[in-house]
């Protein structure tokens, strides 16, 4: 029974979009597997990891008499797409329990696995709908998601929170020792008197990155008690929630009243004299030590065979000299991800965690804590 019949990269691209989900050794075989449904000239692309789940469709039906469900391995399936060209057609077929993919020059046989043993999700009751763009929703997870957490045993911090209230939509991250938060407008008409907050786990948050448009096209997401939905273009990924109470950010913000010490710095010239103080710190802490003084900025990296580098950066410090330690990585984290020639730092006049902020925008900021050098 011949389903499916593109050029390469037609298959290929819902494949790729479906398979960032797939567990390589998942205990349940099926889990590591893509179903494909095809029914006339369309045929959509469904993958789970049973926490998650992603669906795609692409127009490389045979015919429209096609018709026919099965699942066969996403790894294998995504690595024989990626070795022939783009343009090369492919076919796909199924008869007695195998599915056969054929190219100009070969063939290839797969073991597939029942349709009707696949997983499914439950229907939901969806309690917030929300709207936004593609653009704003990457950017809001992008200047986030580099601070959560990875593997903590306080199972809150391993996602983004997103928080949506009057017409906004913010999202903020933290591993207790920095905290990221970048809040945007909703599309226009959208107001919300009840503020509504969930937890959208990291996995989840790294699979958007990767497939979300970076367009201004629409992006719907959906609520319910204990799951979210994002539809954009031809792609549902809907994924559980994190489970549990994120940690009050607001009450540990700095505000510019309390961090009333603030410079301005070139960031691609931070970033550069980050990294060079990085090459001589202690691997397993990363410490680089901060010594502001009257018009200067003296970064400095040491380790345990006592040696050291100094980079130095001229900065508009008027204040009392201040000695502080912080790791790099948490620095250069931040930084990398921004897109501003300048960045601001605003410093209390002790050491005390350490706001960085966009100039001229107040819609994201970052805590550092400082750290014993």
């Amino acid at each position: 029974m011949q389903l499916l019949r593109s050029n390469c990269e037609t298959i290929q691209k819902p494949v790729k979009i479906v398979s960032g989900i797939v567990e390589r050794n998942s205990t349940v075989p099926i889990v590591n597997n893509i179903m494909i449904d095809v029914k006339g000239t369309n045929a959509v692309f469904t993958t789970t990891d049973l926490d998650t789940q992603v669906v795609t469709s692409a127009p490389v039906g045979f015919s429209d008499e096609s018709e026919g469900c099965f699942t066969v391995s996403a790894q294998k399936l995504g690595d024989i797409l990626s070795t022939i060209k783009g343009s090369a057609p492919v076919e796909l077929s199924v008869e007695d329990g195998v599915a056969m993919l054929a190219t100009t020059n070969g063939q290839f046989q797969l073991q597939t696995l029942p349709a009707d043993d696949f997983p499914s999700f439950d229907a939901v009751d969806w309690t917030r709908e929300i709207k936004i763009s593609a653009k704003k929703l990457r950017r809001v997870l992008a200047l986030t998601s580099f601070a959560m957490a990875n593997k903590d045993i306080r199972y809150f911090l391993n996602g983004v929170l997103m928080v949506t209230s009057g017409s906004t939509v913010r999202c903020v991250a933290t591993d207790t020792h920095r905290l990221s938060f970048c809040e945007c407008e909703l599309e226009e008409g959208q107001f919300f008197e009840e503020p509504h907050d969930a937890i959208i786990p990291r996995k989840t948050v790294r699979e958007l990155l990767r497939i979300l448009p970076e367009d201004d096209s629409e992006v719907q997401i959906r609520f319910g008690d204990m799951q979210v939905e994002f539809s954009f273009t031809d792609v549902t990924y809907r994924s559980k929630l994190v489970d549990g109470k994120f940690p009050d950010y607001e009450r540990v913000m700095p505000t510019f009243e309390s961090n009333p010490c603030v410079i301005r710095i070139n960031r691609e010239e931070l970033i550069s004299a980050l990294r060079r103080a990085q090459i001589m710190t202690n691997e397993k802490f990363n410490g680089v030590r901060w010594l502001l003084s009257r018009g200067n900025l003296q970064i400095q990296g040491t380790n345990n065979e006592q040696e050291e580098a100094t980079q130095d950066i001229a900065v508009d410090w008027t204040w009392d000299d201040l000695d502080m330690g912080f790791n790099v990585l948490y620095l250069i984290d931040a930084l990398s991800n921004l897109k501003n020639n300048e960045v601001s730092f605003h410093f209390a006049q002790t050491p005390r965690s350490v706001l960085l902020t966009m100039p001229e925008t107040t819609d994201f900021r970052y805590v550092v804590m400082p750290m014993r050098i």
